[in-house]
């Protein structure tokens, strides 16, 4: 750096910008002329594990270790520089910089400026001008006047899940000359501009904050609150040096609490009445409170932020005050007079006024302070100090005068020489160097390192500044760190590490590298893994680890081992699982006979053995335990079917015939095709993958019910007419089979048809997408049917209308829509444009007795053979999913039900489903989907941004049996239980009533409820459908796939089961918790990694005629007969499931099974277990013990003695 640059002259924590987990730091220098025309500069530094230098020049910063940030333009003054939060949620901190004049030539010159940079993984260069922001890698916020001096992250005001940062433009004059105002900018995805003009602000992007009166100085500090109120949204804090609150300039500051909606384009700070934000008003002339602002972090632990706030010129000698204010739940007043702090509800610090939140720099899990007094003198004039003042649970006293500080309750850093000024800037830094302790960055703007003026800014490592340095600490290598049984620290580097305790009140941190953390005793006072997979591991004996106690003792931990020298035992709940670490929900024990681990009760599904591993899982949480420990469980008999146990008593399985068919991709109840009385289905193999010369691409295939007889598993190759029949697309790349489904019974003889997509159908143009109607009939099927035979007796084609509509991409029996008698069928063209592009359209086209031709133009709906609908705006993707909807209001005639997954009702891609009535006449060749009024249907609104509701849309049937026919709605990306874990929303029917739209988020289990997918990157709701009455209790019940699930290896699957029921329903039921005791479903899981098992789903109608409806599963990537061949999957219907698909389930007790001729499963338990088959295709998995198993004949299936000295 060089003379005059004044660095320092702004600090902050700068979050995580390059994503490497270490925090990272900016610091503004105003004079900067490293660019060769004093514009000014900021510097961001990188954080990392270990290896600084004792000072670091930032003219050495390269990219590769932080950049600098340079100003476009002359004079244009950094004030401020901060963290921003993850304005658009890409997982990268980005930073956001104030200036004083961006555009000295302007008019009015010196119009002020912000500019917000993204962060990124890498791709730093050494500097970075700020004119180059584009939109794609940050963007400029241009202020209304002079003076945009103070910048920050907001947090998350309106709750979307994107931070937004706040801008204070003291200069602004809404209420007279420099009243002031401040600019909330909310974040977003995408979509930026490389300019935005806060003057453009409307409520939906953000919102003006204005001051109250001529020179309120509103907007001289502005700061991120916390949730100072609890209420789940961040608030705002911004400082007024100059209001006359009780005498001139004594200053105030305001609170604006957060909240989801309804902001408007601007808001008078004068209107802040208790409920909306509240006001904190200084004692004395000239105090200047608000002179800076910040949240506080909880520095009392009750779990509400508190605030802290400075004012420059109150104290003796104007040598400055602070005061903290703690948040609450409620009992705000519209203002607050700072001298009403008493400890209890806030206190007072006397001596500096630059303040700001420390983070935890101590390490006692109570967030700390830290105050800058620039005019302090331990160093001569002006050398300023910063004082940092610990957290605490109680016993603050009304004021503190921070000359008291003795290092227990907080300490002073003083600066070097006379004039430095330290502390005319402080921050948390975050925790750079991840030890596990935040740290602290202090700015010292008239240092002179590099010449008179330069600046310096100082980085401070938290750490326990009681007891000083670590006993032990370690290298950027792999260390073996070991201890006494005294009390000890040990700091690990960046290596693999090993810390042994030996005992005693030790602290450890790990720091970087995957480190192992031994201790003999529960006597340690703190154990940090730091970044890695690090492990906790247990050296004694007879310990019992009871998480529950160690929430603020023990963190950064994925893995824990009871192994040691004895018997151990783990005691755990979901909460205190969530505590161990910061960076990933999944755990592991390890152990060996005789160590114990207890405490999972309800919530907790056993997902079975992976390896050699016991899976649990519980609210997006997985816990993995070694099969060896004995795990003491009271979790709900889960109902949990293998599908690999279907035999053909229990259902059967249907093969694809080749590799790369993708059998499976969409499965169907076909209805009764033959008339035989027996339910059909319909399976589409739509052969993305062509392979060699073959010719026999595109394909689905019908297989006939019947009362018995089923194999295991069926060859669809195999069909020969008598037992179902092939439907052969008609050229090799227009993908029929891509969609298929009952049509009913279209042409009113009696017998069911079926309806199949060829989305890439080239009949009006490339891809414009076909469909085809094959009537049934009582007999006479080839074993191989061409669509191109079709000719208006045996069926007939739907032809899209234009190039690209992809029509065909969905289609499904519509129900009798218009009440005559005869089904109808619905088909879509999601990319059709007839309200923008890509906007979507849907045909439904009513069934009839006769006059068919071969083909139909969906062009040529008139309104008398049948209508369209059409999306709203473009890129809705209108109709991706389609179904029959019942009859929803009850009037006696089916309605239907279409996705637009691209909508944004409430934020992009948030998705909606629209809800279309049926009625006996008067239908109009096109219905625009914005006329639903209530009254002939409505729309079904997706919650946040990119949940892609929609996606998947299907009558439900009456789930609670109260004579309406219900619908289910899918957004397999929502983030219930991590991302893009999923959700479906069931929407109850009703006679009337039916405003125009309903949001999801207002199901409550009244009027529907929401099923939430049970871990990360499930994406539940993939597919959804009604099941039919699987279980025969009179209540329809419904199917959800999650074919990203990984119950048996990566993307198996896995498909959810819902059982109806009258009432009792809660406004969310998460999927993880289907179990038999509270009769409220099952799951059936995938058979192998990658088979996508719950891609489609769908009822299959009662197939074996037992009275029972059945389930239909499709996994198109399973590898039957070559890679992507698929399967799919009938699962009989019963009325009891109790089991899980296991005939002989163990206990934790030495367990004797005799089994019979049938094919059976056995699955042991911990004990010593005896399992006898007597013949038949048995699966036995004796799990732990000395298990015996005695086999008849050489037809099982397979054989795993699992642990112990099994015969």
């Amino acid at each position: 750096m060089a003379k005059d640059n004044v660095s320092g002259n702004s600090v902050s924590n700068a979050g995580d910008i390059n994503g490497d987990g270490f925090d990272d730091v900016i610091i503004g220098a105003r004079f900067d002329g490293s660019n060769n025309t004093y514009f000014g500069s900021s510097y961001v530094v990188f954080g990392q594990a270990a290896g600084f230098d004792r000072m670091l020049d930032l003219s050495s910063l390269d990219g590769s270790n932080g950049f600098r940030l340079d100003a476009p333009y002359i004079g244009l003054y950094y004030f401020s520089g901060s963290d921003a939060g993850d304005i658009n949620g890409d997982g990268f901190d980005d930073v956001i910089i104030g200036a004083y004049g961006a555009d000295m030539y302007g008019t009015p010159p010196f119009n002020g400026a912000s500019y917000v940079v993204f962060g990124r993984s890498s791709g730093f260069s050494a500097d970075i001008n700020l004119s180059s922001l584009d939109g794609s890698n940050g963007f400029r916020l241009d202020g209304i006047t002079l003076r945009s001096v103070s910048v920050s992250s907001a947090g998350d005001v309106n709750g979307d899940g994107f931070d937004d940062v706040i801008v204070g433009v003291l200069g602004a004059a809404p209420s007279g000359f420099q009243s002031g105002s401040s600019y909330v900018v909310f974040g977003k995805a995408s979509g930026f501009d490389s300019t935005m003009n806060l003057s453009s602000l409307n409520g939906d992007d953000g919102f003006r904050l204005d001051g109250v009166a001529s020179r309120d100085n509103s907007g001289t500090s502005v700061s991120s609150a916390g949730d100072v109120n609890g209420d789940g949204f961040a608030d705002v804090i911004i400082g007024a040096t100059g209001v006359d609150s009780n005498a001139d300039f004594s200053g105030s500051s305001y609170v604006v609490f957060g909240r989801a909606s309804g902001f408007s384009a601007a808001m008078e700070l004068s209107s802040l009445d208790g409920n909306n934000g509240f006001r904190l008003d200084g004692l004395s002339e000239n105090d200047f409170l608000g002179s800076s602002v910040s949240n506080a972090g909880d520095i009392n632990g009750d779990g509400f932020a508190d605030l802290i706030i400075g004012a420059s010129g109150a104290n003796t000698n104007a040598s400055g005050s602070s005061y903290v204010v703690f948040g609450r739940a409620a009992g705000f007043a519209a203002a607050m007079d700072v001298s009403n702090l008493d400890g209890s509800n806030g206190f007072r610090l006397d001596g500096g006024s630059t303040v700001c939140n420390a983070g935890d720099v101590n390490g006692d899990d109570l967030d700390d302070l830290i105050v800058g007094a620039i005019s302090g003198d331990p160093d001569g004039d002006f050398s300023g100090s910063s004082y940092v003042i610990f957290g605490k649970t109680s016993g603050f006293a009304a004021t503190l005068n921070l000359s008291s500080l003795d290092g227990n309750d907080g300490f002073r850093l003083d600066g070097v020489a006379a004039y430095d000024q330290l502390g005319i800037s402080v921050s948390s830094a975050g925790d750079v160097n991840s030890d596990g302790f935040d740290d602290l960055v202090i700015g010292a703007r008239l240092a002179d390192p590099n010449g008179d003026r330069s600046g310096s800014s100082y980085v401070i490592f938290g750490g326990d500044f009681i007891t000083g340095e670590a006993a032990y600490r370690g290298t950027a290598g792999d260390d073996n760190l070991v201890g006494t049984i005294l009390a000890e620290r040990f700091e690990a580097g960046d290596g693999n590490d090993r810390m042994d305790g030996r005992g005693g009140a030790d602290i450890f941190h790990g720091d970087g590298g995957d480190d192992t953390i031994a201790v003999a005793d529960l006597d340690f006072q703190q154990v940090e893994g730091g970044i890695g997979t690090d492990t906790l591991e247990l050296t004694g004996k007879g310990i019992n680890l009871d998480l529950a106690n160690f929430h603020d003792t023990i963190d950064g931990i994925e893995t824990i081992d009871l192994t040691g020298s004895g018997d151990n035992t783990l005691t755990l709940t979901l909460p205190d699982l969530l505590s161990l670490s910061d960076t990933t929900n999944t755990f592991t024990v390890n152990g060996n006979a005789g160590d114990h681990v207890v405490g999972l009760l309800d919530g907790w599904t056993d997902a079975g053995f992976e390896g050699n591993y016991r899976i649990f899982a519980n609210s997006g949480t997985t816990l993995q335990v070694d099969r060896a420990v004995h795990t003491e469980v009271s979790i709900p008999t889960t109902g949990v079917i293998n599908l690999t146990d279907l035999d053909g008593n229990n259902g059967f399985r249907l093969d694809g015939a080749a590799s790369g068919d993708l059998s499976g991709r969409s499965v169907s109840n076909a209805g009764d095709v033959n008339g035989d009385g027996f339910d059909d289905v319909i399976i589409g193999a739509p052969n993305t993958y062509q392979v060699g010369s073959r010719t026999d691409l595109n394909s689905s295939y019908v297989v006939f019910g019947k009362a018995s007889g089923f194999d295991a598993e069926l060859n669809l190759s195999s069909l020969d007419g008598n037992n179902g029949f092939r439907l052969s697309g008609v050229t090799a790349d227009d993908l029929s089979g891509w969609s298929v489904s009952s049509a009913g019974d279209i042409n009113g003889d009696g017998i069911d048809d079926v309806i199949i997509g060829a989305t890439r159908g080239d009949s009006n143009g490339t891809f414009s997408g076909s469909s085809y109607v094959v009537f049934g009939k009582a007999s006479g099927f080839a074993a191989d049917m061409d669509l191109s035979n079709l000719d208006g007796n045996n069926g007939f084609r739907l032809d899209g209308v234009v190039a690209f509509d992809y029509s065909g991409t969905s289609v499904s029996n519509a129900g009798d829509v218009n009440g005559d008698g005869f089904d109808d069928v619905i088909v879509s063209a999601p990319f059709a444009d007839p309200n923008g592009e890509i906007s979507g359209s849907s045909y439904v086209v009513f069934g009839r007795a006769s006059g068919f031709t071969a083909t139909l133009n969906l062009a040529n709906l008139d309104g008398s053979n049948g209508f369209r609908l059409n999306g709203e705006a473009a890129y809705d993707f209108f109709g991706w999913s389609v179904s029959n909807a019942g009859d929803v209001n009850g009037d006696g005639f089916a309605d239907l039900i279409a996705g637009a997954s691209g909508a944004d009702p409430n934020g992009n891609y948030s998705g909606s489903g629209y809800v279309v009535f049926g009625k006996s006449a008067g239908f109009d060749a096109m219905l625009n989907l914005s006329n639903l009024d209530g009254n002939n249907g409505f729309r079904l609104d997706g919650v946040v941004a990119f949940d892609y509701s929609g996606t998947s849309v299907s009558n439900a049937g009456d789930v609670n049996g109260d004579g309406f026919d219900d619908v289910i709605v899918s957004a397999p990306f929502a983030d219930p239980n991590g991302e893009i874990s999923g959700s479906s929303y069931v929407v109850f029917g009703r006679a009337s009533g039916f405003t125009v739209t309903l949001n999801l988020a207002n199901l409550d289990g009244n009027n529907g409820f929401r099923l939430d997918g049970a871990m990360e990157d499930d994406r539940a709701g993939y597919s959804v459908s009604g099941a039919g009455d699987v279980n025969g209790d009179g209540f329809d019940d419904l199917l959800v796939g999650a074919p990203f699930a990984d119950p048996n290896g990566y993307s198996s699957g896995s498909t959810y089961v819902v059982f109806g029921k009258a009432s009792g329903f809660t406004a969310t039921l998460n999927l993880a918790n289907l179990n038999l005791n509270d009769s409220n479903g099952i799951r059936l899981d995938g058979a192998t990694e990658d088979d996508r098992t719950g891609a489609s789903v769908s009822s299959a109608g009662d197939v074996n005629g037992d009275g029972f409806d059945d389930l239909l599963v499709g996994a198109p990537r399973a590898d039957p007969n070559g890679n992507y061949s698929g399967s799919s999957y009938v699962i009989f219907g019963r009325s009891d499931f109790t089991g899980g698909g296991v005939d002989f389930p163990g206990t934790p007790g030495d367990d004797v099974f005799t089994g019979t001729s049938a094919a059976e499963s056995f699955e042991g338990g911990d004990g010593n277990d005896r399992m006898i088959g007597r013949g038949g295709a048995d699966s036995f998995n004796a799990g732990v013990g000395n298990d015996y198993i005695r086999i008849l004949g050489d037809d099982f299936q397979f054989v795993d003695g699992g642990l112990g000295a099994d015969i």
